[in-house]
């Protein structure tokens, strides 16, 4: 029976729903909202209403954290959308909180999003701007997530755009947003619907080897564990396997068999003591790994060092343990774990190399917010953190429905300009969401822009006013400046003839001696001098032979190349170790028996009970080293003095 046909069932799973804690304060609230739902909702051929908002208010409490505003929202969006409830009924009833998420998912449904796939980088950043209070972009998560849990029961059609939207749209953000949990379970489901058959395979694989992979596990962890209490470091060592789609990403990617994937399954060692020489104890315990499994020099990534601009700190490195099987092994302090699991390690951030400080902490900000209840939600501080991040940046929407992405701020004008140069030059105004507006018209997040141009049209002094963009003001000043200069061309090849003829070439070191003869501040200056006809092409000559060819640059002498045995051991590598000599850092030091000094080539030693130490490749010891441990060696480079000195 229809769950809407039976108010005894309904009340039962809105009593079930109302014994989190988080709705403790607002249940008679959210009584009267779910009873008005119920009331005005016309149910279709076999939906379930009612059922579908408490299942997604779930996700919104169990996987969100979020509280009251958002459930309510999910039950009154419906009578918004179909004019039941008017936004002055919702705010005097349920508080303007709630209208202003309902309004925030009503924006988020109007973006046409057909073209995701050419668009996808700037989709996601209009999602992720487009509201400014966040809650707005997890609750359309939340739904998101419980439409990929039921999505058999739509039909073929939209099965395949809620699944190409999320690949491409919705799962990124959770990845960025840090909500590995939903990305996973939505990454999972998807590929158990749109590729079942690979799906299956994998599936029957990680339980067929279950147990031997149980008892490798602890075979490999064993000696590692006694290695390290025998040394007095108190560790925790966890153990984890790959998602399915993520194993089939790294099949496909290294053209491999399952029983090929390097990293199947992954070791974490975490440091539990609070030091200050925490670097150089996540080293010795390096060491002590690959003392006991031999490690691949390819596959260390030092992210301990020098972390990321994320604030990313964590050494992996990947090692042979029994039976020839490759396992990462990644290591880290508690410190550095608590820091990679609120956020500031994105995958996606630290994988791509790039972000910025703002970025790093608004997505930890939108993590504490998550791990907190609801009575302590950061309305405020989120949004404005989010609005701090995204204030200079708009999305706009094409005619043909590609999206843009522009300053805040910018005008017509400007986005113009941003198209291509030649439609900013011959620009005469433009349609903005079906309104015609002129040049200097601001632009908002998410409008719908249409560029009119006029051959007749070119570019005037007043228009250096009417555009924001540095780039693009300096564009109007050169289209201003080649307009008096609009007989160059001609000049330049009056000037090329005569160079020529002259038995020279017509290089730019020539060019720049006559404009330097004729006393032209700039070449174009030159060259529309002669195409005026008020340059005296006899003084060519007389320039070019009174001034003394230019010396040729001295050829760059190449570096002295590191011994061969060290070379042979570092091909390959992809880290290294930056030194600085001004500096007394916690995790290297110099060896005595060499002293290395700035300027001198180098190598880096990972000791057990001394960290690293840097040796000069012409020590006596490093042969030896690098003979006996080849493992252990890391490339190192001296920190240039440009850097080192700011």
């Amino acid at each position: 029976m229809n769950a809407l046909h039976s108010p005894v069932t309904d009340e039962f799973n809105l009593e079930d729903l109302l014994a989190y804690d988080e709705l403790s304060r607002d249940r008679t609230i959210l009584r009267s909202a779910f009873s008005l739902m119920l009331n005005h909702h016309q149910p279709t051929d076999g939906e379930n209403y009612a059922q579908m908002v408490l299942d997604t208010a779930r996700i919104l409490l169990e996987d969100l954290n979020l509280g009251a505003e958002p459930v309510l929202c999910l039950m009154l969006k419906n009578l918004a959308d179909k004019g039941i409830l008017s936004h002055q009924a919702i705010t005097e009833q349920f508080g303007a909180g709630v209208l202003e998420l309902i309004e925030g998912i009503h924006k988020l449904e109007r973006i046409d999003t057909k073209k995701y796939n050419t668009n996808r980088e700037n989709f996601i950043g209009l999602l992720l701007t487009l509201c400014p209070d966040i809650r707005v972009l997890l609750i359309r998560l939340g739904m998101r997530l419980y439409d990929v849990r039921h999505l058999i029961s739509y039909p073929p059609e939209q099965q395949a755009l809620i699944a190409g939207e999320t690949k491409a749209l919705y799962i990124p953000i959770a990845h960025r947003l840090g909500l590995y949990r939903i990305k996973h379970e939505m990454e999972d489901r998807l590929m158990r619907h749109t590729d079942p058959m690979h799906y299956a395979a994998i599936d029957k694989k990680l339980t067929e080897t279950r147990t031997d992979r149980e008892q490798y596990t602890a075979d490999f962890i064993e000696p590692v564990s006694r290695r390290l209490k025998e040394n007095g470091f108190d560790c925790e060592i966890r153990s984890r396997v790959k998602s399915i789609p993520s194993i089939y990403r790294k099949m496909v990617t290294q053209k491999v068999e399952f029983e090929r994937v390097y990293d199947l399954f992954a070791i974490r060692i975490i440091l539990n003591q609070l030091v200050e020489n925490e670097v150089a104890d996540c080293w010795k315990i390096y060491s002590l790994v690959t003392d006991i499994y031999t490690p691949n020099p390819r596959r260390l990534r030092d992210w301990i060092s020098f972390p990321k601009a994320t604030g990313y700190e964590s050494l992996h490195t990947t090692v042979i343990g029994p039976l020839g099987r490759w396992v990462e092994v990644q290591i880290r302090t508690r410190r550095m774990d608590e820091i990679a699991e609120k956020g500031y390690a994105a995958h996606w951030r630290y994988k791509a190399g790039s972000g910025s400080k703002a970025e790093t902490e608004m997505y930890a900000g939108i993590r504490e917010m998550l791990e907190n209840p609801s009575g302590k939600l950061l309305n405020k501080g989120v949004s404005n953190e989010k609005k701090a991040l995204y204030s200079d940046e708009i999305f706009i929407f094409t005619p043909k429905g590609d999206l843009k992405k522009l300053k805040m701020g910018y005008s017509v004008l400007d986005f113009a300009y941003e198209i291509h140069s030649e439609i900013g030059s011959t620009c005469t105004g433009a349609i903005v969401n079906g309104k015609m507006v002129p040049l200097r018209h601001i632009l908002q997040n998410g409008d719908t822009v249409k560029i009119l141009t006029s051959k007749n049209q070119k570019p005037n002094q007043g228009w250096l006013e009417m555009v924001h963009s540095p780039r693009n003001i300096l564009r109007i000043k050169h289209a201003l400046k080649m307009e008096s200069y609009k007989d160059a061309d001609r000049g330049k090849e009056i000037i090329r003839n005569k160079v020529i003829q002259l038995g020279f070439e017509f290089t730019d070191p020539v060019i720049n001696r006559l404009a330097g003869y004729f006393k032209c501040e700039t070449v174009m200056e030159l060259y529309q001098r002669f195409g005026e006809g008020k340059g005296d092409l006899l003084k060519i000559k007389k320039a070019l032979q009174e001034t003394d060819t230019e010396a040729m640059p001295a050829a760059q002498r190449k570096e002295d190349s590191f011994p061969e045995t060290v070379s042979d051991v570092l091909a390959g590598k992809e880290d290294y170790v930056i030194i600085d000599p001004r500096i007394q850092s916690l995790h290297y030091q110099f060896a005595r028996c060499c002293n290395p000094v700035p300027g001198v080539p180098i190598f880096a030693f990972v000791s057990v009970t001394q960290g690293i130490r840097i040796h000069t490749t012409t020590c006596p010891n490093a042969r030896q080293l690098v003979t006996r441990y080849p493992y252990r060696i890391l490339e190192a480079r001296w920190k240039p003095e440009k850097e080192g000195s700011k």
